[in-house]
């Protein structure tokens, strides 16, 4: 006969409902890395959302149609799957209208009526359901519904503080893989030392709000002035006629043999080597929207120096004695200043060795891992 286990020794079992890759975005890559985490401690029921291979829809009607028929669609198996009762961590739930009432029709018929569900905010902007007229009431009724509700930072959680009763409102980071082994980290302080130009990465959406075209105008401020830079452009791009724009804004600064465009990387280890060689990653966003960017973590955990916009949701992630160097928005000037100032070698050794100790304090795997069992357990 086959022994029950007691209660307390089985694993409890979690559901982790959101966007997984494709497309790989920082939304689909935080679920997955979330998913991947909790498996060590739960049994981890996946429940795949994503729409598209494309990171960004189009906007407006023709978008909003799409989403909601394809939530409505998703929505049997959903409910299905969920029929069992347990814990729901929701890592999709919206801030835009159209994505807030597709999660009234499509996600929350689907919750049986006393189960666990934990918002996980993955929007910079989410205070914006509370007082948008057209989800401000509504918005009120499904936090009633919610066990938690999870943000990546404090400055996250004053936003909507007045909003989410203290009791649900927790912060939890997200969570990425330690991207340099020591030696790797040695190395790349090897790497620095014997060479006169500084390797510079933008890994993210190639669009004008990423500031992708702000820090093709720094690199060209900067080499002008005598820094010897190579810089490298990973990310994909959201309609064919961007890569088009931007090659030809690389000629126009004559930037040809300065810059390198990869394009869109799937393979997370080219990810890997990328952070591993560079001795700045960059990453002037001005998106309305961002929260907590997987791509500055990476670059934190590999003790490479950051160059950040000053907006108060990415100052909260990494501030200027952490490793990273703040810069106004929309400012080429300043952040070729910031790249002459890496260019340093003292500056640059304390950036490195300060933004690996945030990232080993804040948002190693053992921490993160710690806050989420421990908000699991206490649903």
């Amino acid at each position: 006969m086959t022994q029950t286990l007691p209660r307390s020794n089985r694993l409890r079992t979690v559901h982790v409902i959101g966007r997984y890759p494709p497309p790989i975005d920082g939304q689909s890559l935080a679920t997955h890395s979330l998913a991947r985490l909790l498996e060590q401690d739960h049994e981890v029921k996946q429940f795949n959302m994503t729409l598209t291979n494309r990171a960004l829809l189009s906007s407006g009607y023709s978008g909003a149609r799409q989403t909601i028929q394809h939530y409505l669609k998703l929505k049997p198996k959903l409910k299905s799957r969920l029929s069992d009762g347990n814990p729901v961590l929701w890592a999709n739930i919206s801030s835009q209208p159209s994505g807030h009432w597709r999660d009234l029709m499509a996600v929350m018929p689907c919750l049986h009526p006393n189960q666990p569900v934990v918002a996980v905010v993955h929007w910079g902007n989410f205070s914006r359901i509370f007082t948008h007229w057209s989800m401000a009431a509504s918005a009120r009724r499904l936090v009633r519904r919610l066990d938690r509700v999870v943000v990546l930072s404090r400055e996250l959680a004053n936003q909507i503080g007045a909003y989410v009763p203290a009791h649900k409102l927790c912060v939890i980071p997200n969570y990425v893989p330690q991207i340099a082994s020591e030696e790797e980290f040695r190395i790349k302080h090897e790497n620095y030392a014997a060479s006169s130009t500084i390797r510079v990465l933008f890994l993210s959406h190639m669009i004008k709000e990423k500031g992708c075209y702000d820090l093709l105008q720094a690199i060209a401020i900067a080499t002008e002035q005598g820094l010897s830079l190579k810089a490298h452009f990973a990310g994909r791009w959201n309609i064919e006629s961007d890569e088009g724009r931007f090659r030809s804004e690389v000629e126009r600064l004559g930037l040809k043999d300065t810059v390198v465009i990869h394009g869109p990387i799937s393979d997370r280890r080219t990810v890997a080597e990328l952070h591993q060689a560079a001795d700045v990653f960059a990453l002037p966003s001005l998106l309305a929207h961002e929260a907590q960017p997987l791509a500055i973590m990476e670059a934190l955990s590999a003790g490479t120096p950051v160059i950040i916009t000053k907006l108060p949701v990415l100052e909260a992630l990494v501030n200027e004695g952490q490793g990273a160097s703040l810069v106004p928005p929309h400012d080429p000037e300043a952040i070729a200043n910031a790249l002459i100032t890496l260019g340093n070698r003292e500056v640059w050794q304390d950036k490195s060795f300060a933004a690996r100790k945030h990232y080993e304090t804040e948002y190693s795997p053992a921490t993160v891992r710690q806050a989420w069992t421990a908000l699991i357990k206490n649903l």
